[in-house]
């Protein structure tokens, strides 16, 4: 009688543990969706940072309009990610990892760069046309002179150096190279020289600097905005390297702590199965 009693004592003190045991195991493991989770988050988020890296690339390039409006898109995905951790089902979050403010701002920043860079494009566009049409003009005047053939190819020496800076402008050139700014300066002055001070072309070439100065500047800006335009994107970046780490550190943390918790509940049937087995087999000499 005493070692039944003893046996159920200790079956239950058994039972108790392995419940609050897997209890604690079991919560761990509800934890793991939410963890997975956000590693797909950190890593959509990276492949969101790309593909806006490309659609930027393919509207500056090949002026794809189309381009705008997906990286708006993938912009308004990026926000939809993370306002996805600002749910209740979140609460008591950590401020140091979720700093939602902080990502926002990035966020917006990014976009609003974004938007200046095509402003910046947009105008460069504007100023190339305009001298197209305004070179129209000049040829018309260069045509209505004596021996126009020299003002031509002075005409063409100056949009081939203008070339030669929107195509190579990011491009280091030899200490001994003339910039392609002040070979565009010798041809203006080849042209002004070749038309004798015609007022006509002086005042036509005038109006041609200033567009071309403001195709220089445009550059330098919108140059500016794609350098911090990639410093954002690394900082959003980060935002998907952080999820990733947390996720990864915590999915270790659980599969750690499970295995503990399987050893201590290993330990703990075998503690109490042997002083069961022990009574058991001594019962049985008895009789």
């Amino acid at each position: 009688m005493k070692n039944i009693k003893e046996i159920k004592i200790a079956f239950s003190i058994c039972i108790v543990l392995f419940l609050i045991i897997s209890s604690i195991v079991l919560l761990n493991v509800r934890a793991i969706p939410k963890y997975s989770h956000m590693i797909d988050s950190g890593k959509e988020i990276q492949e969101l940072v790309s593909e806006m890296k490309l659609q930027a690339k393919s509207y500056l390039l090949h002026h794809n309009d189309d381009a705008l409006d997906n990286i708006k898109d993938k912009i308004s995905e990026l926000r939809e990610i993370l306002s996805f951790y600002e749910k209740p089902a979140f609460a008591g979050k950590p401020e140091d990892f979720f700093e939602f403010s902080i990502w926002e701002e990035t966020i917006n920043i990014y976009e609003r760069l974004f938007d200046q860079l095509v402003l910046y494009h947009e105008a460069i566009d504007k100023n190339i046309a305009e001298i197209r049409d305004l070179e129209k003009n000049i040829l018309a005047v260069i045509y209505s002179k004596m021996n126009p053939e020299r003002g031509i190819i002075a005409l063409q020496e100056i949009r081939i150096h203008e070339k030669g800076y929107i195509i190579y402008r990011n491009h280091s050139r030899p200490p001994d190279e003339i910039a392609f700014e002040d070979k565009r300066k010798e041809a203006v002055t080849n042209l002004l020289i070749w038309s004798q001070k015609d007022k006509r072309i002086g005042e036509l070439m005038s109006k041609d600097n200033l567009l071309f100065n403001e195709i220089i500047k445009n550059y330098e800006y919108q140059d500016n905005t794609l350098r911090a335009l990639k410093t954002e994107g690394k900082k959003v970046r980060n935002i998907a390297e952080k999820f990733l780490k947390k996720g990864g550190m915590e999915l270790y943390t659980i599969y750690r702590r499970c295995a503990f918790l399987c050893v201590i509940l290993l330990i703990v049937c075998l503690i109490a199965a042997v002083p069961i087995a022990i009574t058991l087999i001594s019962d049985k000499k008895r009789s």
